[in-house]
């Protein structure tokens, strides 16, 4: 039997009565749907799975369900929606696209790495949107050596890094002067946040490559004003001479358009309103 997930965002009362209407109308076409609990993630494969919520309710799904190859449609119950495909008011109609096979796949590349001290491995992410290294506590600029394939790039010191994939380019990277790449490039983006001495322009590497970050803080306390940050939600202490290592993941993020939208037409309307649209 085909197989479609549902995750709500359980803060979202219109997200959860969509539920059960999106649930009706796949169950009257033949397929057996799961409504997952709140923080709850699938074990199993399923043809594709809605997403009811904004970005961040997006971001969170696709990196737990990246490894099962499990297709998302995004549908925007949040603000913006730069990863969502649709509003509530075309949702049924997106639905019956799917349902009829009228759709395409987009992959997504994202980041997987480690934060490596005293030669092991502290901390592991992985990133659809974004790795973020800031200052956290001491008002003061801090230095990261950057390192691609092995060489020496460049030194930074300021306020932080951004290491982006072309789904966050238009996310924290956008907010801070960095470029916009199409969702489809193989690249990584990495932008310098208020620097001291590096060009503000950004760094576009190839998505092939590896990066490594190494922090130099505090030299005397070796703690207490850096952390890293994956997606503008999980964080983690960054302390003196640590090393993070960032390299492309072996496995993509997928999501399903089933519209002829083109990104410049989503970007142009998104701006548009996270410029005049402050709800």
């Amino acid at each position: 039997m085909k197989k479609a997930i549902i995750i709500p965002n359980y803060l979202k009362e219109e997200s959860m009565e969509f539920s059960n209407t999106a649930t009706r109308l796949l169950e009257n076409n033949g397929y057996e749907v799961v409504i997952l609990k709140e923080n709850e993630y699938p074990t199993e494969k399923a043809n594709f799975a809605l997403v009811l919520g904004g970005d961040g309710t997006l971001l969170r799904a696709c990196k737990k369900m990246y490894k099962l190859d499990i297709p998302m449609l995004g549908i925007n119950f949040g603000h913006l929606g730069y990863l969502t495909e649709c509003n509530p008011d075309m949702a049924i109609e997106a639905i019956d696209k799917i349902v009829k096979g009228e759709y395409r796949v987009e992959k997504r590349l994202m980041l997987t790495g480690d934060v490596i001290r005293d030669g092991k491995s502290v901390y592991n992410f992985t990133a659809l949107n974004e790795v973020s290294l800031y200052r956290s506590t001491l008002l003061k600029a801090f230095a990261m050596e950057m390192y691609i394939n092995g060489m020496h790039t460049q030194t930074v010191v300021g306020d932080g890094l951004i290491i982006a994939t072309p789904t966050g380019s238009t996310s924290y990277n956008l907010s801070v002067g960095g470029p916009v790449l199409t969702p489809n490039a193989d690249n990584i983006v990495l932008t310098p946040v208020s620097p001291k001495y590096f060009p503000r322009s950004s760094l576009v590497a190839n998505g092939s490559d590896e990066i490594e970050i190494r922090v130099m803080v505090d030299s005397i306390t070796k703690i207490g004003n850096s952390a890293i940050q994956i997606d503008g939600d999980s964080a983690f202490d960054i302390h003196h001479g640590d090393i993070i290592k960032i390299k492309r993941n072996n496995e993509y993020a997928k999501t399903i358009k089933v519209t002829n939208t083109s990104f410049y037409q989503v970007l142009r309307k998104k701006l548009s309103k996270a410029t005049y649209d402050n709800t």
